[in-house]
């Protein structure tokens, strides 16, 4: 399992973010931890969301914070319609050439393409 932790100015605003748009808040550290991280889990797909400390994004970098990346999260055929409508600001859905239906959103400055086998 690969399990991708992204660099963000505040963890638990990033976690509400994700919760708003209708993943799960799997666990979070205590705000007053030594170590703010949330996890946020979508259909199984889990992303951490830890800080930009220089240690993990250093301050000149933070604006191409995910330049480059996009995250593909899958979700069930039966699904992609309420995750497409719980999401602020999807992109369409739309039908890849490879077989799936899919949509892409930014959450907490990250480029996601939420997607389905095609049914």
């Amino acid at each position: 399992m690969l399990t991708p932790i992204l660099a963000t100015s505040d963890p638990y605003a990033a976690a509400d973010e994700f919760v708003a748009s209708g993943w799960t808040l799997a666990y979070s550290t205590p705000k007053d931890s030594d170590d703010p991280m949330a996890v946020v889990e979508l259909h199984g797909g889990q992303v951490m969301l830890g800080v930009d400390s220089e240690q993990f994004l250093p301050a000149d970098e933070r604006d191409h914070r995910g330049a480059g990346v996009q995250f593909y999260v899958e979700v069930p055929a039966d699904a992609i319609d309420d995750v497409h409508a719980g999401h602020q600001q999807p992109g369409p859905i739309q039908q890849r050439p490879w077989g799936v239906r899919s949509f892409v959103v930014k959450l907490a400055d990250y480029n996601f393409m939420i997607a389905t086998e095609q049914g």
